[in-house]
């Protein structure tokens, strides 16, 4: 008998906040054989990159290409099996019905044991665009 492996799903706005947000939660099910998905809408390439945006000749692009180069890093110590990064802008996040639709097929692909996402009063701001 083959027992499925326990899977999790979180939702991050920015590619930051899953590690500040719930890497303990993150390490803790991942070291007992979960496999975390986490979804990162936002790079945070503007609101949460400020010492990035004072360096010489910065671009969006390399922003950007710092964020997910951190993120990554801080998923590998968690123990995350797969990071996605969706760049769906930021301040506001743009959030189409194609990414809703998206985000609802990933969620049959992953079939969560649970999600970690932001509270409905959280105060990172997301535009619904239909």
């Amino acid at each position: 008998m083959t027992t499925a492996r326990r899977t999790a799903l979180v939702v991050s706005a920015h590619s930051a906040d899953f590690v500040w947000r719930a890497g303990g939660a993150i390490a803790l099910y991942a070291a007992q054989g979960a496999a975390v998905t986490v979804v990162c809408l936002s790079y945070g390439e503007r609101g949460e990159s400020a010492k990035l945006w004072r360096q010489p000749g910065m671009t969006l692009e390399r922003v950007k290409a710092a964020r997910q180069e951190e993120a990554e890093a801080a998923a590998r110590v968690l123990g995350v099996a797969d990071i996605q990064f969706w760049d769906l802008g930021d301040y506001p996040i743009a959030l189409p019905e194609t990414a809703l639709f998206r985000l609802a097929d990933l969620y049959r692909a992953v079939r969560p044991a649970f999600v970690l996402t932001h509270s409905r009063q959280d105060p990172t701001t997301t535009t619904i665009r239909r």
